[in-house]
């Protein structure tokens, strides 16, 4: 019997640790893999994909990744070159918010289906439940011994798809000033002119602030609540709008393009966040085949080198200026993971921030209209 799992939005650990560690699916998953030597990884992915396409012709279903994220757009680069170099894979990727991705998983492992081929989320934690659940399916790809100690799992079960980070973020217009670091955004310059992602909405976000309040105290919350900050859902749209509609600035948030009316920066002696984002499949993966040639590649040098930001692998060389992430003090790609293991600690958080801030409001950032015309530039 399966522990029906009760949907709060808190954190999936507390709904696993009375489930069965040990889940008998209801449909017979029995599939022996042939354990593959390649030359390189190029040799593997050209031999993954000739039984991916053979896969593709005997199945009925269409290759979905689920991917966390908070706009529809977010994964297009991916699946775009995906698409290129495998132009025979029937590939759809659906971006939803990890917290309800996961929940859906859970729920499907408890009914013993999965729509998911791959999933890719940051909610960490999850991939380690899963593990101990014994619900994932073990994949090394060649690209595996390249990617940097700690970021996946040992075992195959999660390999690290790539790497995020969120910077604090400036109009390049209106303020006056350069901020360096996160109390700068105390100053009365930013007063009615903050775009913020609700921190008690998404756990990246949380993490960053929950270093603030080490540093600055819990009276930093309070003086960014005199600044009377705009909330808004997803961490993409507050991003975009930095330097248009009158907002000059965001604390957490995705790195800023060069065509972008704002600018990212690494703020001088204060943490940022950077993660590598996780992906598997599963034992209840139906096309197994395409689901290790897309983890295959995403975890492959030809990907990761296309990407132009900080990598996973440790041949890759950073571009655009950076340095290796792991020269950065300020930063600990491995801290994140360990504070997501702490449901209750985070719990706590979010009573925090309900408490000051209030009650997050408005629609999922993939539904509300206004947030999609941000994305698509059309504002």
């Amino acid at each position: 019997m399966f522990c029906k799992l009760k949907d709060d939005r808190e954190g999936i650990s507390s709904k696993v640790k009375h489930c069965n560690r040990s889940i008998h699916f209801n449909v017979n998953v029995n599939i022996k893999t042939k354990v593959m030597k390649y030359q390189n990884e190029k040799e593997e992915l050209d031999s993954l994909y000739a039984l991916a396409k053979e896969e593709q012709r005997n199945s009925d279903k269409k290759f979905l990744v689920w991917a966390g994220g908070d706009s529809p757009n977010q994964q297009d680069q991916l699946y775009h070159q995906f698409k290129n170099r495998f132009p025979e894979i029937d590939i759809e990727i659906i971006v939803d918010l990890s917290k309800y991705h996961d929940i859906k998983i859970y729920e499907q492992l408890n009914d013993g289906y999965l729509e998911p081929d791959v999933t890719m989320l940051q909610t960490l934690n999850d991939f380690e439940n899963w593990k101990k659940m014994e619900v994932l399916e073990p994949f090394k790809p060649e690209g595996f011994k390249h990617i940097r100690e700690g970021y996946s799992d040992p075992d195959g079960h999660f390999i690290a798809a790539f790497i995020f980070a969120f910077l604090p973020q400036y109009a390049k217009e209106g303020v006056g000033f350069v901020p360096g670091n996160y109390k700068d955004f105390l100053n009365p310059v930013f007063k009615d002119k903050l775009v913020m992602t609700p921190p008690h909405d998404d756990d990246a976000v949380l993490y960053v602030f929950d270093k603030i309040i080490q540093k600055y105290g819990v009276k930093f919350l309070y003086e960014l609540k005199k600044q009377n900050p705009v909330f808004v859902r997803g961490t993409a749209a507050p991003a975009a709008l930095v330097g248009q509609e009158g907002f000059l600035g965001n604390i957490v948030g995705y790195p800023a393009y060069p065509d972008q009316p704002s600018l990212s920066f690494i703020p001088k002696d204060e943490f940022f966040i950077s993660w590598p984002q996780r992906a598997a499949m599963f034992k209840l993966t139906k096309n197994k085949a395409s689901a290790r040639l897309f983890l295959a590649y995403v975890a492959s040098f030809e990907y990761q080198n296309s990407r132009g930001f900080w990598s996973t692998r440790t041949d890759v060389t950073e571009m655009g200026g950076l340095e290796p992430l792991q020269n950065y003090k300020n930063t600990d790609p491995l801290g994140f993971i360990e504070w997501m293991r702490d449901r209750e600690h985070i719990h706590e958080l979010r009573s925090l921030f309900t408490e000051i801030f209030g009650e997050v409001k408005g629609e999922s950032p993939l539904k509300d209209q206004s947030l999609l015309r941000v994305y698509y530039n059309t504002l």
